[in-house]
């Protein structure tokens, strides 16, 4: 499966949210979508995706041109993916109290990702195939291994993914923030505290099996990949031994890579992920982005994913996790 186009929306600046019941710092994408946004108009997530797709903040121009000329080839079978860490974004099923800052939404069926996934792609053009992703924070890498299936069987010639999701909603920032997971303002000055922040953003990346065919681009090609899940008594951890994280490499050809892209939260679980590619690859580079730009929940494994394929060179691995004992893997090599 080869990649023809990626662009993605992050935020490397971080902005002191206070109103929140647990302040802190955040990474948040220009004025997380204005006025629209603040009156409960539009989404969040929907306005980060026209982000990418119009080239705005920091997103680079021409991602809605490359789609839409795809779809308007008559050789070419296309199919769309939306996929974010629920298949309702927050915001519009909660029992926390609306405020100035976290409106009620004015159109509440566009929060439900099967919705917005068909609203989108009829803005864009002609697809044969439309569905979405919500396997938490492995949400991008889950949507490209149906892409990556689909392509294989012969179904569809090319698949537009389109990761993302909202971190800074009140819900993500009190979850987190509850449950000690995220960095909060009393922590910033404690230098033995290191914890990501939350962070949105959107990744687009269109795949394609046969890209002489279709397109012109080859950014890289996905060699393998995997989805696995492991038993533990909690939704919200991981085993001690790491179960999940050996299926995910152990299934995959690793073979030459040159580096891997950890999923790292900071947390303790980060000591299990790295001791278990020590035990496999020995004195191997890693490289994380979530210190960087934060954590975008359900589009973190895809941003994450395309900073590496635009960053560095070689063959590298792809590591994700979720809530909810999931695990992900892609071996990417870089063209």
């Amino acid at each position: 499966m080869y990649v023809t186009h990626t662009n993605s929306v992050y935020s490397e600046d971080i902005t002191l949210l206070d109103h929140v019941p647990y302040p802190q710092y955040v990474h948040e994408v220009a004025n997380s979508g204005g006025m629209p946004v603040d009156q409960g108009i539009k989404t969040m997530p929907g306005e980060l995706i026209d982000y990418v797709l119009k080239g705005k903040h920091g997103a680079n121009p021409g991602t809605y041109e490359f789609i839409q000329a795809l779809t308007e080839l008559s050789t070419c079978k296309i199919g769309l993916i939306l996929a974010s860490g629920n298949n309702v974004w927050p915001g519009y099923l909660t029992t926390i109290l609306r405020s100035k800052q976290y409106p009620a939404y004015k159109v509440p069926v566009m929060g439900i990702t099967q919705v917005y996934a068909g609203y989108i792609a009829n803005q864009i053009g002609s697809f044969d195939y439309i569905s979405t992703d919500s396997t938490s924070c492995i949400s991008g890498h889950s949507a490209w291994y149906t892409a990556y299936n689909m392509l294989a069987l012969e179904v569809l010639d090319a698949v537009v993914v389109i990761s993302v999701d909202n971190g800074l909603s009140e819900e993500y920032l009190t979850i987190f923030g509850q449950n000690g997971l995220s960095k909060l303002v009393h922590e910033e000055n404690d230098p033995s505290i290191i914890k990501f922040r939350l962070g949105h953003g959107c990744n687009i990346t269109v795949f394609e099996t046969k890209p002489e065919s279709c397109s012109y681009l080859v950014l890289a090609k996905i060699t393998d990949m995997h989805i696995a899940a492991e038993s533990h008594p909690s939704p919200l951890g991981i085993s001690c031994t790491g179960e999940g994280y050996k299926k995910v490499i152990n299934n995959v050809d690793t073979n030459d890579i040159n580096f891997v892209k950890m999923h790292s939260t900071f947390s303790a679980d980060n000591r299990i992920e790295e001791e278990i590619i020590k035990d496999k690859f020995g004195d191997i580079k890693l490289i994380n982005y979530k210190l960087r730009i934060g954590h975008t929940m359900g589009a973190a494994t895809a941003i994450e994913t395309a900073l590496a394929i635009q960053e560095e060179s070689g063959k590298f691995l792809s590591l994700g996790a979720g809530m909810g004992n999931v695990f992900s893997s892609a071996v990417v090599e870089i063209l």
